[in-house]
């Protein structure tokens, strides 16, 4: 038996670009410095946030098919996203039911200079150094850069939503499981669960 929990809050949140009816300015920027960092494209953003407002809405331009609201990175692809778009994103990024603030205490440098205007690759790095040796208790705590205080509104130092990999040998057979789930105190609720069966490679020469 053996498991995996990742923070989801260290990554962008693709609900994050919605803001009602239309697209969240702030967050739309920040995905287009990220495009940028990661050469991608920069008509693919349109595309996502077009196909974002459309599945949210129900109702698409040119009387064409609407797309399924996305749940996982994958599903981006429903939206017109390339699979090499996906595949470059997918560290980088999630898709939670709400918009939520980025942790600073667990994203990585990419999706900190992405998150927060005029941070450059030096403090992001400087940032992440920091935190190794205590993290930050507040988003004004004094080791930070000026740039990320500015930018606060879109930060947090906790975060509520992860996603848990276990995998379990029985007989055989290899049950791999992926949740990803909300914490609210001490509740934790289960969004969703994917399982897969697969069967168990042969034990080496050693057993």
């Amino acid at each position: 038996l053996s498991g995996q929990i990742s923070d989801l809050q260290a990554r962008m949140n693709v609900m994050s670009l919605i803001d009602g009816d239309k697209l969240h300015e702030p967050a739309l920027l920040a995905f287009s410095r990220l495009f940028e960092q990661l050469g991608l494209p920069a008509p693919e953003l349109t595309t996502l946030g077009s196909g974002l407002l459309a599945a949210k809405k129900g109702t698409s331009a040119d009387n064409l098919p609407v797309p399924l609201l996305p749940q996982r990175v994958d599903q981006l692809v429903w939206l017109g996203l390339s699979d090499r778009t996906v595949a470059v994103l997918r560290p980088h990024i999630t898709v939670l039911p709400d918009p939520t603030k980025i942790n600073i205490n667990t994203a990585g440098t990419e999706v900190l200079r992405a998150s927060v205007p005029g941070l450059d690759l030096a403090d992001a790095q400087r940032m992440v150094a920091a935190r190794e040796s205590a993290h930050f208790a507040t988003t004004a705590d004094p080791r930070l850069p000026a740039a990320v205080t500015a930018a606060s509104g879109q930060l947090a130092v906790t975060s509520a939503y992860f996603e848990v990999r276990g995998r379990l040998r029985l007989d055989q057979a290899v049950v791999e499981e992926l949740s990803v789930v909300q914490r609210a105190g001490l509740k934790v609720t289960t969004l969703w669960r994917e399982r897969v069966i697969a069967p168990a490679l042969p034990a080496g020469p050693g057993g």
